[in-house]
């Protein structure tokens, strides 16, 4: 079963970009919210695009500088998404929009919860 899964993520790597995303944004979401950080959903998407942004830039940074582009036109072009190929592309695009869903989603869990648990004031006394 472990050697499919990773065949699998070998063979897709944009979908195994979104799939890790999903639990990095989860776990990174929970934690921001046990310390009650502000807009920890957001933040937790942007640190994740970010990283993956990242990720594929420096990649494709020393793949231009291999096909023989000099280091400032490499670094421009991996900056500023020109020169980037397709799989490159979808590596990025794939794990942000996951990001941003499961943000959205527990966003969303959130405020319901809070709609459905109204505020109650405290018991008057002990009984």
């Amino acid at each position: 079963m472990l050697g499919t899964l990773v065949a699998f993520m070998v063979a897709n790597p944009a979908m195994s970009h979104a799939l890790t995303a999903t639990l990095e944004i989860a776990g990174l979401a929970a934690a921001l919210i046990l310390l009650r950080s502000p807009r920890p959903e957001g933040i937790a998407a942007l640190v994740v695009s970010t990283y993956y942004y990242g990720r594929e830039a420096g990649q494709r940074e020393h793949d231009l500088k291999h096909a023989g582009w000099d280091a400032v036109q490499a670094h421009l072009g991996a900056e500023f998404l020109y020169g980037w190929s397709l799989p490159n592309l979808q590596q990025w695009v794939a794990p942000t929009c996951a990001a941003w869903v499961v943000a959205g989603a527990i966003y969303l869990i959130r405020s319901r919860m809070a709609r459905a648990a109204p505020l109650q004031p405290p018991p008057r006394g002990r009984p």
